[in-house]
């Protein structure tokens, strides 16, 4: 007669939390090609800057949260000079984004994290709110009976997804950039007998009135980060 070893179930799973990876979508920050909506209040040089900021916030808090298990998803090349920077400093990879549609490019991206690791949270770089046990909630859910984890936006879509398995269908469903887009692939999970779990919703910064609901305090570091970047780390 055997019996369970708790014990033993336990650091099993703490095995596959270890494993978790997150990938950031990244997008190279050019002038005039990224942060556009914001920059129509503030100048293209200066939505530029904080979007350069949200980036290596997002990959500092990610990095610290999941040590070596980090990579960057870049475009249009992985070679641009704040990648390499980002992954010299914060020890994370790099890779080239696939080229199509958002919904491809992010079935792709899951699809190739997904051979090296169990389950994958995939982020992009407008969530500067990146306080509390987001992560943590995450590895919980995907580590137990949850196939699919959203971390949901105040607009209609969302900032984090996660998943344990890969299926290209659950991203053909949303309309991408309209308020619909976490309802759509909520549909589109309960289509496909995906047990979800979600994170309370948070506002990710795409317009300057996203800007301008920031607290103050957060608002002055990601300010002052995107002018003095090394004294900003300096800081911290």
């Amino acid at each position: 007669m055997s019996v369970a070893n708790p014990l033993s179930r336990l650091n099993s799973q703490t095995a596959a939390q270890a494993r978790l990876s997150v990938w950031i979508f990244a997008k190279a920050p050019i002038v005039g090609r990224c942060k556009t909506r914001l920059a129509r209040r503030m100048g293209a040089v200066r939505a530029t800057r904080i979007y350069r900021a949200m980036l290596e916030h997002a990959v500092a808090e990610a990095s610290t949260r999941a040590p070596g298990r980090v990579t960057l998803a870049c475009a249009p090349t992985p070679a641009h000079p704040l990648f390499v920077q980002l992954a010299r400093r914060y020890g994370v990879s790099r890779c080239r984004q696939a080229g199509g549609s958002l919904g491809y490019r992010m079935a792709t991206g899951i699809r190739q994290a997904l051979r090296n690791s169990p389950c994958v949270i995939l982020m992009g770089a407008d969530q500067p709110m990146l306080d509390g046990p987001w992560l943590e909630q995450a590895q919980r859910h995907l580590s137990h009976r949850h196939r699919l984890w959203l971390a949901p936006t105040l607009d209609g879509g969302y900032w984090a997804i996660g998943l344990r398995r890969a299926n290209a269908r659950l991203f053909r469903g949303p309309v991408w950039s309209t308020a619909r887009v976490a309802r759509a692939t909520r549909t589109r999970a309960a289509t496909l007998d995906l047990e979800m779990a979600s994170l309370s919703p948070r506002r990710d910064i795409d317009d300057y009135r996203d800007w301008q609901a920031l607290t103050m305090p957060l608002r002055s570091a990601l300010a002052r980060a995107a002018v003095m970047p090394a004294l900003a780390r300096r800081a911290d």
